[in-house]
């Protein structure tokens, strides 16, 4: 993929009315389709003996198989994010008021706003999502549905949740599940909308989100009906100026 990048900000017209050269350039990131896919047998006793309902069931869990692989596929790529979200690009904190809270959705939104384009100015992306681990689906939940903040603080302040209704909380149980590398029951990110910049991009063949489940007879030797299900697709980091991690 290749992202077109310019510095075309006008300059002022001379009195001889020559225009000044802008300049072009661009970045890139690679996404490839892979094939994925899984083989069942259904023998000829299972189907006579179809109490279980294996004869339909069987296709549905080959589809299953193929939405298990492809969320390890997508969060594994996207939990591997170090590189991407870096102290350099500014799009990562950490430490003291970086957690989800009112300090940390404040610290957040300033460190998105101040994120440059290719070409040196604002990014021009808007904040949508916050992306929560399960651990914290109901802090995010309470941020997003309350009117008000209660506080202990005896200092003044707005009685007003500011965040209500403003970005939408979505949940994903891989980010703080301790199978994937990079799991983190604290980490959240504030994302922008994904039809205008993604953090990350997935990709699939010929524009085939779901899988291909075929049945055909069995091979001679045996005796019963086979089932294949295939589905090609792949995932990659992308724009890193889609999101702040903290």
């Amino acid at each position: 993929f290749y992202r077109l990048t310019a510095s075309v900000e006008y300059d002022q017209v001379g009195p001889t009315g020559e225009l000044k050269h802008g300049t072009l350039g661009e970045e890139n990131y690679t996404l490839k389709a892979n094939t994925y896919g899984k083989l069942l047998t259904v023998t000829r006793e299972d189907i006579i003996n179809d109490d279980l309902g294996a004869i339909t069931e069987a296709p549905r869990k080959l589809g299953i198989g193929a939405i298990q692989k492809f969320n390890k596929i997508f969060w594994t790529i996207f939990l591997a994010n170090s590189s991407h979200f870096t102290a350099a690009r500014k799009n990562y904190l950490t430490g003291t008021g970086s957690t989800l809270s009112h300090a940390g959705f404040k610290a957040a939104l300033a460190a998105f706003r101040k994120i440059k384009s290719g070409d040196g100015g604002p990014t021009g992306i808007q904040p949508k999502i916050v992306l929560v681990p399960t651990a914290l689906e109901a802090d995010a939940s309470e941020y997003y549905l309350s009117g008000n903040v209660v506080s202990g603080n005896t200092t003044k302040g707005p009685d007003t949740n500011i965040w209500r209704g403003k970005f939408e909380p979505v949940v994903s149980s891989f980010l703080d599940d301790t199978d994937f590398t990079g799991n983190s029951a604290l980490a959240w990110y504030l994302l922008g909308d994904p039809s205008v910049a993604a953090a990350i991009d997935v990709a699939f063949l010929n524009g085939q989100e779901n899988p291909t489940i075929e049945s055909a007879e069995a091979d001679f030797n045996v005796l019963g009906v086979q089932l294949r299900g295939y589905h090609d697709f792949g995932a990659n980091l992308s724009e890193w100026r889609a999101g702040v991690k903290s």
